[in-house]
């Protein structure tokens, strides 16, 4: 009896919890909507970020998979198209966007990332 309803408690909260709506302090990302990113050094930037109501916004990868030049190009009109406003929003918390996107400066071949203030990034 009392498993029945631990079980049943537990699958009103994920019920609950796929339903529910991002406060609008949460700069979270979506649980279904994890971030995708280029470069290693932009994981590191977004996990340092918190949000004031959940702390972590996401659980950071271990590996990276290569991101082909012609897809970096295309991350600021996909954003508008294939993600939700919370991603969008979880997304501007990290890279505000008068600061991002990036451009890919390639020296001595290493790239680096420049920020639209002139600030220079490591890409890896």
């Amino acid at each position: 009896m009392r498993q029945s309803l631990i079980n049943r408690i537990a699958r009103a909260e994920e019920a609950a919890k796929a339903q529910s709506r991002f406060s609008s302090q949460c700069i979270c990302f979506p649980g279904n909507e994890p971030p995708f990113f280029n470069w290693p050094v932009e994981q590191e930037i977004a996990a340092a970020v918190k949000c004031h109501l959940h702390g972590d916004r996401f659980k950071p990868v271990k590996f990276f998979f290569y991101v082909a030049k012609w897809l970096r190009e295309k991350r600021v009109s996909l954003m508008q198209t294939h993600h939700s406003e919370q991603y969008r929003k979880a997304w501007d918390a990290s890279f505000p966007p008068n600061l991002w996107p990036a451009q890919e400066v390639l020296n001595d071949a290493h790239t680096i990332l420049q920020l639209k203030d002139g600030t220079t990034l490591s890409a890896v």
